[in-house]
């Protein structure tokens, strides 16, 4: 089952090469009013009645059973006719776009989990919205090419997500917004802040949280599951992928799992994988890294709008892809942003924030000792880098760009350049550990699209609405307690897991294999760096590029990932130059 696509019109002359795009991508027309047009994948529309809308993709019932809508009742048409996105974002949730129409206002809005993408281009007065980057551009209405400033902010910015992308002309349509397509100036608004569910203080004791946390991720995952006959998910052996795959009810749906192992030992997680399919009965495949995986004039995002994607992850992909075509895979689930919404920290940041809402007391000093065994820090280191977080917190959350190997023109360009995103400038954001947290999830945002919209579908449960705010409400202390990261989520599934999961407060990577493609193809990276669009389009520094892949040293650290993440950088620049 491949992952759901929609194209929306508006006002194009040439209607007939809108059908011929929705006809190639085997879409289907589900609305057509006031000039507007909607296609969408079979199964993954629901329409309104009397013409007003339509929803694309997967909704389902906060207060009803844990499986899809196909079809909404009469009282649910008149409260969303009455309430509008409003009515969606309150009693529904899932990965889908509506088209709302009030009778003179026409809106599309994306969900606040962002688990169903949307772009638009405009111009001369016709609109044109879709599910991916290729959908759009077979319309003939928009022509792929990179927009290099863009590209050199995506890169500096370290990929905050904002509504410009590197392809010129398109636009992203951010989780939780509308856009007004009957406004000639396309006017946006937010309909969903994090910011909305933040309860300052402790609501109930963590045990009440774990139960209520618990049932709301299982839910969820469980609602997931009832969409797809065969899932394949990612396990690393880490806390959040077990904790999904511990809450796909295993008779309602096929599953197996697939772990992915490196040749050096921190990335061969096999031990830990072993553990829970012991304790859940889930078969997992173990397969290694394969070098001949790796084409880097391969992006491994080539369809996304953004490069975000690193070169070896390729490999990674491949292997998922070869396993999902043999098992017949429908949806291929993962663990991505649990670290995020679980508000995994090694700051003082949950101290100032008890200060904040509790002021000195017991509790502070429980959190500050909860923070000293978390990070290993001293009492006094623990209380210093609290005092800085709450001298910081008027100055709002601080992004922090990313200038590594980028060229001095663009560095000196961007220097002024203020990181902003709505969420990160709201006059509520005044905890740190809750600022710290939303920056958390906006920097998963942009990972969350997965495969080829040709693949199966990618589903990040974690990442879904009712899990989101049931995360966003819990104080930012109570994520560190006992000295445990993301201790609310391992409270939540500790009769469920097993404890050596439970338990463990270190994962492998891949980072052995990244050393390795470097290694195996030092002097192919520094040939397309160097020599490519990149270089010519003065983005990246040449020079400090060279300097350090001339240094043979057996890892490169953090610097590893930035040059992977240039190199697929380059292919995706390539992908969509002419």
């Amino acid at each position: 089952m491949s992952a759901p696509r929609f194209l929306i019109d508006r006002a194009i002359p040439d209607r007939r090469r809108i059908e011929e795009a929705a006809e190639r991508f085997r879409l289907e027309l589900c609305f057509d009013a006031c000039g507007v047009r909607a296609f969408a994948s079979p199964g993954y529309a629901i329409r309104l009645e009397d013409g007003r809308g339509v929803i694309l993709g997967t909704i389902f019932d906060r207060n009803g059973p844990p499986e899809p809508i196909d079809e909404l009742k009469a009282d649910h048409h008149k409260v969303i006719s009455a309430k509008g996105e409003r009515a969606l974002l309150e009693n529904y949730w899932g990965a889908y776009c509506s088209l709302l129409s009030d009778g003179t206002v026409l809106k599309v809005m994306r969900d606040p989990s962002g688990g169903l993408p949307a772009y638009h281009s405009s111009a001369a007065g016709f609109f044109v919205i879709g599910s991916d980057p290729e959908i759009i551009a077979a319309t003939g209405y928009w022509k792929p090419e990179v927009s290099w400033e863009d590209l050199a902010i995506h890169l500096y910015t370290g990929g905050i997500p904002r509504p410009a992308t590197p392809l010129r002309g398109l636009a992203e349509l951010l989780p939780g917004t509308a856009c007004n397509i009957c406004d000639a100036s396309m006017s946006v608004e937010e309909l969903w802040s994090p910011w909305d569910y933040i309860q300052p203080g402790s609501v109930s004791g963590i045990s009440d949280q774990a139960e209520r946390l618990q049932r709301t991720i299982q839910n969820v995952v469980s609602a997931w599951s009832s969409r797809y006959p065969s899932i394949l998910i990612g396990v690393s052996g880490g806390l959040d992928s077990s904790i999904v795959a511990a809450s796909i009810p295993a008779r309602r749906t096929e599953v197996v799992g697939v772990t992915l192992v490196t040749d050096d030992p921190d990335g061969d997680e096999r031990l830990y994988t072993r553990f829970l399919g012991n304790a859940i009965g889930l078969e997992i495949r173990e397969v290694h890294y394969d070098p001949a995986d790796i084409d880097l004039a391969t992006s491994c995002v080539a369809h996304l709008a953004r490069p975000i994607g690193r070169s070896h992850a390729l490999a990674y992909d491949r292997a998922v892809h070869r396993i999902a075509r043999e098992r017949r895979i429908d949806a291929f689930f993962s663990g991505n942003g649990g670290d995020n919404v679980f508000y995994y920290t090694q700051s003082a940041n949950p101290i100032a924030d008890r200060l904040l809402v509790d002021g000195i007391g017991i509790g502070a000093l429980q959190t500050g000792r909860d923070v000293c065994r978390l990070t290993g820090c001293t009492p006094i280191e623990a209380a210093a880098a609290t005092i800085r977080s709450i001298r910081a917190r008027g100055k709002g959350y601080q992004w922090r760009p990313d200038s590594r190997f980028l060229h001095a023109e663009v560095m000196t360009r961007l220097a002024t350049t203020t990181v902003k995103h709505p969420w990160l400038s709201d006059a509520r954001a005044r905890l740190p550990g809750k600022a710290a947290h939303i920056a958390a999830l906006l920097r998963i945002q942009s990972g969350l699209e997965g495969y080829d919209r040709q693949h199966p579908a990618m589903i990040n449960p974690l990442m879904s609405q009712p899990i989101l705010e049931k995360c966003l409400a819990v104080p930012s202390w109570t994520w560190v307690e006992g000295g445990r990261d993301r201790a609310l989520a391992r409270s939540a599934f500790r009769r469920i897991l097993p404890s050596r999961i439970l338990e463990r407060r270190s994962k492998g990577g891949p980072d052995g294999f990244a050393n390795q493609i470097i290694t195996l193809h030092r002097a192919e990276i520094l040939e397309r760096l160097t020599s490519g669009h990149l270089a010519r389009q003065k983005i990246i520094d040449c020079d400090a590029i060279v300097s350090t892949l001339s240094n043979d040293q057996p890892t490169l650290g953090a610097d590893q990932a930035r040059l992977l993440s240039l190199i697929d950088t380059e292919a995706w620049a390539a992908h969509w130059s002419p």
